[in-house]
């Protein structure tokens, strides 16, 4: 407790302090020691008020200055002595001493009670005074707890801290912009006041522990004071403010402030928590559809239809990547992962907050070292070049605000969903071809304006009913015939229709490439160099890549 809310006990009512008045409101008294050796100062610690009947000093008053500034080194509460049971005086220098250093010294030779008593009297005090402050915290802890849930949110929190302390109060994020503010700040005279607290904020080190703050440049002299408490759930997440008017503050106040920022930890705990479950569950669902593990639209659409997916609609996917990798730091480092995932967290907002601005709708999630933003082109008005143009203003605006470095890579349209995957792979393929180049925060398109793009903007099994029409015959086969024959068709239109660079690329005399030939045509029906049967074939083969194998090998045997 404070030194001179000791002092107000009735057992000091004799006391009377006679240097370092100053330090009486600034001293916390955190025990009590009685001196009974020369070399007492060795043993004090931070918080101790000595108490002394000046028995060893009575004899050594010249040495007095040294053992006050030992004291005040060690960061001692104060002295108190008896200095009439030894008819000793304390010298004038070593109460200017006192003075300077704001340290307390206390006479007690007008106290009738023993050093022993005053001592036992004191921590009883001291005790009390604690367990009162335990049952302040508790029962502050449960309010604040009792508000969370109930779902009154951060907002009501902060108000309530502010009735509490009677000062206005503000809650930052990490980038000091304000989550919460008491209604003090609705009124003109303090309105001003979180953009100048911010600015202050900005330019001083990251706070992880309890700091007073004075900033001068706040016109207001009531407001100048700030008391900054920092808010951690696993990491960093942001510190409260209070605009107090007195300093110290009282530790009940200092009291409420402190589980004010639990709980507020706890709440964004348990907010990111939810927040990365759902987030978890995006990203592994956005990740089966790439990798093909989703195979039918009636999937996709189920678990994705809360993302915003919709059949039939035209879509672009684009992958995002930091041109400077965040698993090139150390990962021996302590928390490394902890601060991995953190600025993971942090870069993914920072995009999201970045889509946001370019009014179209979106959906990002993460995949591996990527993240990836799915964007659905409106029915009408939609120009590619231009978006174009507002991804490389975005890539430039994120370096300059966050110094963070981003590279956009874009697939081809596509209409049905399970063509995720290939457009993930051109985009893949985009932002290998800038990197390529040795390109910094670009945007590159899939440039390939093949049959494939053409062919991605027809319904999904419109392409399945085509290609399995084409090779309907072919399917009827035996595994093994089956494959052989469609192999050496590929290869025979791969090949220009020339039977002996055919047989060379499938390592078979060209007698078997004629002979396979002829089978294909008498259980088709078709010429194979008629144009139009060509191109019939081909194109099949260009749909069977946009068609999952397992869906593909699933036809074949049902037919």
């Amino acid at each position: 407790m404070l030194l001179i809310e000791l002092l107000k006990s009735p057992i000091f009512a004799k006391a009377e302090i006679i240097a370092g008045h100053a330090g009486l409101s600034v001293k916390d008294v955190s025990s009590i020691n009685i001196m009974d050796a020369p070399d007492i100062v060795t043993f004090l610690k931070q918080g101790d008020l000595l108490l002394t009947n000046g028995y060893i000093l009575k004899d050594r008053q010249e040495n007095m200055i040294d053992f006050i500034v030992g004291m005040h080194s060690k960061g001692c509460a104060g002295l108190a002595i008896k200095t009439k049971r030894f008819s000793m005086s304390i010298p004038q220098e070593v109460l200017e001493e006192a003075d300077r250093l704001q340290f307390p010294i206390i006479e007690l030779s007008l106290v009738e009670t023993t050093l022993g008593e005053l001592f036992q009297q004191s921590i009883s005090l001291m005790l009390e005074n604690k367990t009162h402050e335990l049952h302040y915290a508790l029962t502050i802890h449960k309010q604040f707890s009792d508000m969370i849930m109930q779902g009154n949110g951060l907002e009501r929190i902060v108000d309530k801290l502010a009735d509490i302390m009677g000062a206005p109060v503000l809650l930052f994020n990490v980038k000091h912009q304000v989550t919460a503010m008491s209604e003090h700040f609705t009124n003109e005279p303090l309105a001003k006041l979180p953009s100048l607290a911010a600015d202050a904020m900005t330019a001083m080190p990251t706070r992880t522990t309890a700091v007073s703050l004075c900033l001068p440049h706040i016109s207001m002299p009531t407001h100048r004071h700030i008391e900054l408490f920092p808010i951690h759930t696993y990491r960093h997440d942001g510190c409260l403010l209070v605009f107090s008017a007195s300093y110290p503050l009282s530790s009940l106040t200092s009291l409420a402030l402190e589980q004010a920022a639990h709980v507020i930890g706890l709440e964004m705990t348990k907010k990111q928590a939810v927040k990365e479950r759902s987030r978890r569950y995006k990203n592994e669902f956005f990740s089966d559809l790439i990798e093909g593990y989703i195979s039918t639209e009636q999937e996709v659409l189920h678990r994705g239809g809360k993302y915003g997916l919709h059949a039939e609609a035209t879509s672009l996917l684009i992958i995002a990547k930091p041109d400077s990798l965040l698993e090139e730091r150390r990962m021996s480092e302590p928390s490394a992962e902890e601060r991995l995932n953190a600025e993971r967290d942090a870069r993914y907002e920072l995009l999201k907050a970045e889509f946001a601005k370019l009014d179209v709708p979106f959906v990002i999630f993460a995949k591996n070292d990527v993240f990836g933003l799915l964007v659905r082109q409106p029915m009408e008005g939609w120009n590619e070049s231009a978006f174009i143009k507002q991804l490389e203003r975005s890539a430039e605006r994120l370096y300059a605000s966050d110094m963070i470095s981003f590279s956009f890579g874009i697939g081809n349209p596509f209409t049905s969903m399970l063509d995720m995957g290939l457009s993930y792979k051109e985009a893949q393929k985009a932002l290998q071809s800038g990197y390529q180049l040795n390109k910094r925060r670009f945007v590159q398109s899939y440039q390939t304006l093949d049959i494939s793009r053409l062919l991605r903007m027809l319904p999904h099994e419109e392409l399945r009913l085509f290609y399995d029409e084409a090779f309907k015959d072919l399917f009827n086969k035996e595994d093994n015939d089956q494959n052989e024959l469609l192999r050496t068709l590929r290869a025979f239109y791969d090949n220009h229709c020339q039977i002996i660079d055919t047989a060379k690329a499938l390592f078979v005399h060209r007698n078997t490439v004629i002979y396979r030939l002829d089978k294909c045509e008498k259980l088709t029906g078709r010429k194979l160099k008629d144009p139009l049967e060509s191109f019939r074939f081909r194109v099949a083969f260009a749909i069977e890549p946009m068609l999952k194998p397992s869906a593909v090998q699933e036809k074949r045997e049902t037919i």
